[in-house]
């Protein structure tokens, strides 16, 4: 009785931050943040920015990607008349038509997926590496929140585009080799930018603070998968997009 009498009062005493107030402290104090994530559709207000930003980004930097990518596909398939034909019909409707209905289904499918996605392999470190006890949709908030500072960087680099008027632009090591030339080091220093290492160590953080456990365990195991995701990314983009594995 005493015990559950001692849970409610300290339940209460944790101070819910206002919404704009949260989503400021991603960026300044995710662990006082992610310490007052308890209910669980705690995810959605986060995730809707999320949906939304994405499709203002999207809408305005699709047809700067196609671009990029039609011109590297058109020196591939320079040979192949039926190919590039066929590419050429594809690319001008793209331009003609920016938008499609079905666009914002991806613009929220998507993300709901590449989110679940990582919660799960955050669920599984949690409980199961390291012995702690969550809830999916818990680490599900978590993981959303700290998207916000993946969205940023999202927005920086669609800014850019836009002011630049071409698809590469980077906030990484893609400076190092800022054009695609289809090889496993393009796709690979693309992937690895400021704002990708920021939302690896605040989702760690975040963990860290629901699973009352050492943050800095979370970080360095998220950190050595996704360096492992973003490796397995870049041989399959160089494989897939260009018939083979370039260096």
């Amino acid at each position: 009785m005493e015990n559950n009498i001692q849970t409610s009062q300290t339940s209460e005493q944790i101070e819910q931050p206002g919404l704009i107030s949260q989503i400021m402290m991603v960026f300044s104090e995710p662990s006082k943040l992610f310490g007052t994530l308890t209910g669980k559709t705690a995810w959605l207000i986060p995730f809707i920015i999320i949906a939304i930003v994405t499709g203002v980004v999207a809408y305005f930097t699709t047809p700067l990607i196609i671009e990029s990518r039609f011109e590297a596909l058109m020196d591939k398939f320079a040979d192949n008349p039926q190919v590039l034909s066929y590419m050429e019909q594809a690319y001008e409707d793209e331009k003609a038509n920016p938008f499609k209905w079905f666009y914002p289904l991806i613009w929220t499918i998507a993300p709901f997926i590449f989110l679940s996605i990582v919660s799960v392999i955050g669920l599984i470190t949690g409980n199961f590496v390291f012995g702690g006890k969550s809830n999916f949709w818990l680490v599900f908030g978590v993981v959303t929140y700290a998207a916000l500072i993946g969205l940023l960087g999202d927005a920086v680099r669609g800014i850019l585009m836009i002011t630049k008027n071409s698809a590469y632009v980077y906030t990484g090591l893609g400076l190092l080799k800022p054009v695609d030339d289809g090889s496993v080091l393009y796709y690979l220093f693309s992937q690895v930018d400021l704002f990708s290492i920021w939302r690896v160590i605040v989702t760690g953080i975040g963990l860290g603070a629901i699973y009352r456990m050492s943050s800095e365990k979370f970080v360095y195991s998220l950190l050595i998968i996704w360096g492992l995701f973003i490796v397995i990314v870049a041989f399959l983009n160089s494989y897939v997009l260009y018939g083979g594995i370039q260096y």
